[in-house]
């Protein structure tokens, strides 16, 4: 009997499945809490001035998603960056909203550090999209690489 038709003794143990190329689950759902909170917060922003934060929260969301890296791990520098300065961007922009609304309703001008808050929310934000730009631009320059090692693996 050849060896072809021999089976292994031992329990037989299951492959996992191949990763497939395209965007991880993870990012995946990323990506559809994201597309919902943006326009749930655009919607209720006109009643509700802290609901415009789950708009922010959704384009962190979005950011983080199509930040994500080659391989196993999705989830790398330039994902951690965008999570970092996105949060900071969130943070910046509720206190900014507390400080309005304070002052607004002491009938009060603005506090000095609100222009602190603010340039520090647009710095972040500035930061938060250069990093999702560079994580993509990095993700698909190695897709190319990839390919291209491939095709040369594959000439004779």
């Amino acid at each position: 009997m050849p060896a072809e038709n021999t089976t292994a003794k031992g329990p037989l143990r299951p492959v996992p499945p191949a990763r497939s190329e395209g965007m991880p689950l993870g990012c995946r759902r990323l990506l559809m809490i994201g597309g919902i909170c943006i326009p749930g917060g655009l919607v209720a922003g006109p009643y509700l001035l802290p609901a415009q934060l789950v708009a922010v929260a959704g384009i962190i969301l979005l950011a983080l998603a199509l930040s994500y890296g080659p391989g196993q791990r999705w989830f790398w520098r330039w994902s951690l960056a965008v999570a970092l300065t996105g949060g900071l961007w969130l943070a910046a922009t509720a206190a900014y909203y507390v400080t309005i609304m304070t002052a607004a309703e002491a009938s009060a001008p603005l506090p000095a550090f609100a222009q602190v808050l603010f340039t520090a929310g647009a710095v972040c934000f500035a930061v938060m999209a250069v990093a999702t730009l560079t994580g993509s631009a990095l993700r698909i320059l190695a897709g190319r690489r990839r390919v291209r090692e491939a095709g040369a693996a594959s000439r004779p």
